[in-house]
């Protein structure tokens, strides 16, 4: 008859322990994977949004001073640096910028269309929650947000200084030293934040340069991205340049 013997008390704790050790090993694997997920959701969104909006001002910017023949008008067509449609011009801020420009069109940056084509007018600036917004002149409403966590919109105007019937950039300048020379690109800069608790927290220290204006990120848990673009101006007046 064959005697039966079970683990020893030493080797279930050994198995016990290597149980253990397994299972923390996995459910670590799981929550880095977890937190590295939600911080590539974060700057995926970040990403996205950025872009978004550079691609919806680079179409505007293509449309400022399309001026059709035949069509009543009542403002100048192009980048606005005088009031207009009810509307500011553009403007250099302490610490967000306004860019207001204008064109024939049949609707505005918020969506109100019209049948014919008229002065479109839209403006862009960011309010006191942080939030980049669009307001057009057909609309007559407050405006319509674009993005969310702006913490800097800067612009600059690239204008031609040379009479010559080329149309150069001879320097990009602020809003109100562009003088009597005509604007023909326009270069804009953004720079967006989305929180997210998986990041460490800075140390207050690092900065960002964003066009003209440096940004010293605070000491929080955010994700921060730039963008930029410059966009040469397909309408203005080529008697000007």
């Amino acid at each position: 008859m064959k005697r039966q013997q079970g683990f020893s008390l030493v080797e279930l704790m050994v198995a016990l322990l290597l149980g253990l050790l397994i299972t923390g090993a996995a459910v670590q694997l799981f929550l880095t994977n977890q937190r590295s997920f939600l911080l590539q959701q974060t700057l995926s969104r970040v990403q996205e949004n950025g872009q978004l909006f550079v691609r919806f001002l680079v179409t505007d910017l293509r449309r400022t001073g399309l001026e059709m023949t035949g069509v009543a008008s009542a403002i100048d067509k192009g980048v606005r640096f005088a009031s207009a449609g009810g509307l500011p011009g553009s403007s250099n801020g302490a610490d967000f910028d306004r860019l207001t420009v204008s064109y024939h069109g049949t609707s505005d940056c918020e969506g109100s269309a019209t049948a014919a084509m008229v002065d479109v007018v839209n403006t862009y600036f960011v309010n006191a929650d942080n939030e980049l917004v669009c307001q057009g002149n057909l609309t007559g409403g407050a405006g319509v947000v674009l993005l969310d966590g702006v913490e800097a919109f800067e612009v600059l105007y690239g204008i031609d200084e040379v009479v010559d019937g080329f149309a150069n950039v001879n320097r990009y300048v602020e809003a109100g030293s562009q003088g009597s020379n005509p604007v023909i690109a326009v270069r804009f800069s953004l720079l967006l934040k989305e929180e997210s608790s998986n990041l460490p927290e800075g140390d207050g220290t690092r900065e960002v340069h964003v066009l003209t204006r440096t940004v010293t990120e605070p000491a929080d848990r955010s994700v921060r991205r730039v963008f930029m673009s410059t966009v040469k101006l397909r309408n203005y007046n080529w008697d000007a340049v």
